[in-house]
């Protein structure tokens, strides 16, 4: 089950360029009026190069913030507009995890845990409720409450007497992230958070086709009993997929409507979509473990409590370390992890609220002496519109962490990797930068944003964000054509380094080296 939720967070390694220099690849005609540059670029042309490269007339209205710098020295290479305020979409996850990472620790684990009220637990029988403690972990799944359920099998439990009372006391009762109420979508990316939420507080339906002309199934993973779903899905010839899903009105739980068509030689259609009540979907799974484990589970109202302070222990889980969560977060662009995390950051004796957790971002990005002109910080994902932040801020930032030996792999290890993986894995593929760029993605309809780095065997790299606002949704996929032209242009200019050595004679080097 695990498997099936995590995309590949493996690094690859990076490979070394072919091409005798490092050029920058030409403008496409179609989208700038500026000339393709005859020569490499290299630092004394970078200015001219992406002034070029902005200077589109369908980018005009555009707000516009962009800065490069050379994270050894500090120096700004680039800038234009660097102090700008943009909303940086989900940009802002850079911000999230590198605060992260510095106050927490790359080694830093969630735990989630069972217990029982102290003396009920008789022979293999809980004589009372089971408690299910969450501690805030982003990437609590099915498979991680079954190893909770197997470890009460291998104690010798085969039936609990009471019910089932969900611990998530870790938070505050604030669950919805600041500014989700901005739209009703609804969509896994708007989940909501709690301290003890499973599955990503969401839950799938598979939708899989029948024979032409007949109805085809829904059928909800996990079988959730708050879940209820009918199909009115009719099953056409071909391949096309044209399912609806439409929200009812229940008493209780969540009601949902297939309907639409989809081809009888479709493939089985997965939908993920956001559970209404966090609590009761964290008990509802673990008592769907608990008897696919053989543990007798009573048919009892699932409550929301807290666990006893002197209750027995029973089975404990530790999440991924911080540091593979922040993969999660930034190659995948999760906004349930990035809320979940930054909530995290407050975790005390008193319930964490997103407002004491943003007051610790801020002073972490104090610390490192960047100034809150134009810092507007709201939630941890970047959805809708909660934040705004200049170029030169999240360069700062990316200077510092870089440079912060504590946890520089880890958060350039959790960066998308240009033509590789993640949301980079399109971006950048068969040309020059390709794998030699490390950057966050972010996109709403009227915002487009890349920050990160760009680098070179053997020479530090060097750091970059590019913020486009205040464009319309036809403008997006010209504002990330402008990114990609900026990053690459970066990336040679990385290559060059302050001499004359290329990509290939780098190779070499290090090549011989070994």
């Amino acid at each position: 089950m695990a498997a099936s939720l995590l995309v590949e967070l493996v690094l690859a390694g990076v490979a070394a360029l072919a091409a005798p220099t490092a050029t920058f690849a030409a403008v496409n005609p179609g989208d700038s009026e500026a000339a393709a540059p005859a020569a490499p670029v290299t630092r004394d042309t970078l200015t001219a190069t992406i002034d070029g490269i902005l200077a589109h007339k369908r980018l005009a209205d555009a707000t516009i913030s962009v800065v490069v710098a050379d994270v050894a020295s500090g120096e700004v290479l680039y800038s234009r507009n660097p102090d700008t305020a943009v909303n940086p979409a989900s940009n802002i996850k850079l911000v999230t995890t590198a605060a992260a990472l510095s106050l927490l620790g790359p080694e830093h684990r969630y735990v989630t845990r069972l217990f029982a009220d102290k003396g009920a637990r008789k022979g293999d029988t809980i004589d009372g409720d089971l408690y299910l403690r969450g501690g805030g972990d982003p990437w609590l799944v099915t498979a991680d409450l079954y190893e909770l359920a197997s470890d009460l099998h291998a104690l010798g439990i085969r039936k609990i007497n009471g019910g089932i009372v969900v611990d998530a006391s870790a938070f505050d009762r604030d669950e919805l992230p600041p500014a989700f109420d901005q739209k009703e979508e609804f969509a896994a990316y708007r989940a909501m958070s709690s301290a003890a939420a499973v599955n990503f507080n969401t839950f799938v339906v598979h939708v899989r086709p029948g024979a032409a002309g007949q109805a085809a199934t829904a059928v909800v993973d996990p079988p959730l009993p708050s879940v209820k779903v009918r199909s009115a899905i009719t099953t056409t010839g071909g391949r096309r997929n044209q399912v609806t899903v439409e929200r009812e009105a229940s008493d209780s739980g969540q009601s949902l409507v297939f309907g639409g068509t989809i081809g009888a030689d479709a493939s089985i259609a997965h939908y993920r979509y956001p559970v209404d009540d966090p609590t009761n979907h964290a008990g509802e799974v673990l008592q769907i473990v608990l008897r696919e484990r053989g543990i007798k589970v009573r048919k009892k109202a699932i409550t929301a409590g807290t666990a006893p302070a002197a209750g027995e222990p029973l089975a404990t889980h530790a999440s991924p370390p911080l540091s593979t969560i922040c993969r999660g977060i930034n190659k995948l662009s999760n906004n349930f992890m990035a809320e979940q995390v930054l909530k995290s950051l407050d975790l005390g004796d008193e319930p964490a609220s997103f407002t004491d957790a943003i007051a610790k971002v801020k002073g972490h990005l104090e610390g490192l002496g960047i100034p809150r002109e134009g810092l507007r910080l709201t939630n941890g994902s970047g959805l809708y519109d909660a934040n705004t932040i200049t170029a030169s801020q999240l360069v700062k930032l990316l200077t510092a962490t870089y440079n912060d030996f504590r946890i520089s792999a880890d958060f350039l290890a959790s960066l998308p990797i240009s033509g590789a993986d993640g949301t980079m894995r399109r971006r950048l593929k068969d040309g020059p930068a390709e794998r030699y760029v490390r950057a966050k993605t972010g996109t709403l309809n009227e915002a487009s944003a890349l920050s990160g780095y760009a680098g070179a065997i053997g020479r530090p790299p060097l750091a970059f964000s590019i913020l486009i606002g205040d464009i319309s949704r036809g403008k997006t996929a010209l504002a990330r054509q402008v990114q990609n032209e900026i990053a690459e242009a970066v990336a040679a200019v990385a290559a060059a380094g302050s001499g004359s050595s290329t990509r290939a004679e780098g190779t070499a080097a290090a090549a011989a080296a070994e």
